[in-house]
């Protein structure tokens, strides 16, 4: 195999082409998809809503140009009806770029460079974040070809316990530039967090620290909103992207008047450029997308979240039933299979957990993909709105069988 990047060496399976929530291989085979493509997708492969869009956008001799365009207008006067307090949107080629450009915002702003993350956040590919902090403290790299000293620049505080993350920043607030947190983690995606969260909102307001929320994940999948909105956090710098292209790469920013004001009036030179940053196929699609999620998000969310709660009450009944060493959790429509009976209060706590379990994990996952369920091997389970009660029925009798097998 020629190609290098991560998971071809390895698969079996290249998939051409998809529908719903199946996807088809070269050899013709169809898998039930449960990374509705990584996240992206929240109406299913193939939806009407991007049928039509791209139709449209070839039919109407629309272009793909990287110049300003009124798609992308269209699209932030939208964005805007679901996250009001951003007074300025900067789109992004992915949410890993998004979150970069954050970064370089806050930095600019305060003219400091340090940053604390909340540990089990992920915040994409990015050198500044290809770190993690293991039981002993100590900063490993997830990466080689790291920029030299790159830790120094990274502060790690502890996910959950907010007397421990009040300490840290007490400790560095002269130096940092943000404390950054995915507000919902693929690697626990739950409600526990939500006082921490709210805690950590309010101290960092308090102090005047910019607390950057990175909703990636959970931006318009969390109720055709956000999580600050859901839980009145604020937040002056975010970060979006996945669902909001309907399946096509996006990352885009939302910075308040407060930080517009600061780089206006301080004459702040960032640099946001990118040759398919707000490119007119993605806004127009984007758009499309958006103006129909937000007239049908009564119908779309409580779908969504009638088959997030059916799949997650029936395999943890399923587990309590069969005495499983497993634990299923969510947040609405992302949830993850812990592969332990004990439910960790935070990522550190969860690789401790459940490394004794990683071989059985893995053939786990081989046993579905055998079966014709792709199981995501980051182990972050996105549901779209394409599932159907029947299949939500199949996937608790098959992954529960699956887990059963194994952890039993």
């Amino acid at each position: 195999m020629s190609i290098f990047n991560e998971g071809y060496n390895k698969s079996n399976n290249y998939f051409i082409k998809g529908f719903k929530n199946i996807i088809i291989d070269s050899k013709n085979n169809e898998f039930i998809d449960l990374t509705s493509s990584g996240g992206t997708s929240l109406l299913g492969h193939n939806n009407t809503i991007l049928k039509k869009s791209l139709k449209r956008f070839v039919n109407s001799g629309f272009s793909n140009f990287a110049l300003p365009n009124e798609h992308a207008k269209n699209f932030t006067k939208n964005i805007k009806k679901i996250i009001p307090q951003f007074s300025k949107i900067i789109f992004c080629n992915s949410g890993a770029e998004a979150n970069l450009k954050a970064i370089r915002i806050a930095r600019a702003v305060t003219n400091k460079d340090k940053i604390i993350n909340i540990t089990g956040s992920w915040h994409g590919s990015l050198d500044q974040f290809l770190l993690y902090k293991d039981k002993k403290g100590k900063l490993n790299k997830l990466s080689d070809g790291l920029e030299k000293n790159i830790e120094k620049k990274i502060i790690y505080a502890p996910y959950n316990d907010f007397n421990k993350t009040k300490k840290i920043i007490d400790k560095y607030k002269d130096k940092i530039c943000c404390v950054m947190i995915e507000p919902i983690q693929g690697c626990l995606p739950s409600y526990d967090g939500i006082k921490y969260l709210k805690l950590l909102n309010n101290y960092c307001k308090k102090k005047n620290i910019i607390l950057i929320l990175d909703e990636i994940i959970s931006g318009l999948r969390t109720n055709c909103s956000s999580v600050q909105n859901e839980y009145n956090l604020s937040s002056d710098i975010s970060t979006f992207g996945k669902v909001f292209g309907n399946s096509l790469p996006i990352g885009f920013i939302g910075i308040t008047k407060k930080i517009e004001n600061i780089i206006l009036n301080r004459k702040r030179n960032i640099f946001f450029g990118g040759t398919f940053s707000g490119n007119s196929l993605s806004m127009y699609v984007s758009n499309e997308f958006l103006k129909f999620v937000i007239k049908n998000k009564n119908k779309i969310f409580k779908n969504l979240e009638s088959k997030s709660l059916k799949l997650f009450n029936g395999l943890n009944r399923y587990i309590e039933k069969n005495n499983l060493k497993v634990n299923v959790i969510r947040f609405n429509s992302v949830l993850r299979i812990i592969f332990s009976k004990e439910i960790p209060k935070d990522r550190l706590q969860r690789d401790f957990l459940e490394k004794r379990n990683n071989s059985k994990r893995l053939k786990f996952i081989n046993y579905l993909n055998k079966k014709k369920i792709i199981f995501p091997s980051n182990g972050i389970i996105f549901l779209s709105a394409s599932f159907s009660s029947k299949d939500i029925d199949n996937l608790v009798e098959q992954i529960g069988y699956a887990l059963r097998k194994f952890f039993s």
